[in-house]
Order: structure tokens, then C-alpha cells, then sequence
């Protein structure tokens, strides 16, 4: 697994947009490591900006969200407020499927 790559795309989503694990892990070359990508961000999500926006697959805040560090949302429910204050509207518990940021949209946008 590329966790560079997982890394980097993770700090490029952007307000009001979420990701996947499985999207996350297919972006770091190993497309059914989406549990892999959840089991490094459970360890590392205080070291990874942006970490809050990665959401299961049917975007579902993950029900054992709990962080690694200070300056995260304290649980899966202070996660979905986070993410509502940045724009990301949710219906029954799913994030909207419109704002779902895909790796193909990231490789595709212009690097500063």
C-alpha cells in the first residue's frame, strides 16, 4: 500500500466532501484494503489532516470512530457535526453521494 499517496489524498478533500476507505485504499494500490486503510487511520488520524472526511463506503460516519490524538471530533457524532458545520448535508446517516470525492477527480485536478 502506497500510504503517501493514501496520505496525500486524504489532505486533498475538501470542505463539504467526503471519501471512502475503499476509495482511499484503491488511490494506494490495493483496491480491497478499504479495512487495512481504516486500521492506519484508526493509528495515525491525529497525524493526517482532513482524516474526519473519510467515511465508509455508503457514507456512514464509522461507528467506532474514536481519535487519536487532541483536535479531533471526539466520536462519531461530533464528527458528523463537524462535517455538517463545513457544508456536507446528510440524509438517514449518509453523507450526500453527490459530494463524494473520488481519486479520479483528485489525479485529475491541478496541483499547486
Amino acid at each position: 500500500m502506497d500510504w503517501i499517496s493514501a496520505r496525500a489524498f486524504i489532505e486533498a478533500v475538501p470542505e463539504g466532501r467526503w471519501t471512502s476507505y475503499g476509495e482511499v485504499a484503491a488511490l494506494g494500490g490495493g483496491p480491497r484494503g478499504a479495512q487495512a486503510v481504516g486500521q492506519w487511520v484508526t493509528r495515525h488520524d491525529d497525524e493526517i489532516d482532513n482524516v474526519h472526511r473519510v467515511l465508509a463506503k455508503n457514507g456512514r460516519v464509522a461507528a467506532r470512530w474514536v481519535p487519536a490524538g487532541k483536535g479531533l471530533p471526539a466520536g462519531p457524532s461530533a464528527v458528523r457535526v463537524l462535517l455538517e458545520r463545513e457544508g456536507l448535508g446528510f440524509n438517514d446517516e449518509r453523507a450526500d453521494p453527490a459530494a463524494h470525492f473520488s481519486a479520479d477527480e483528485w489525479r485529475s485536478a491541478p496541483r499547486r
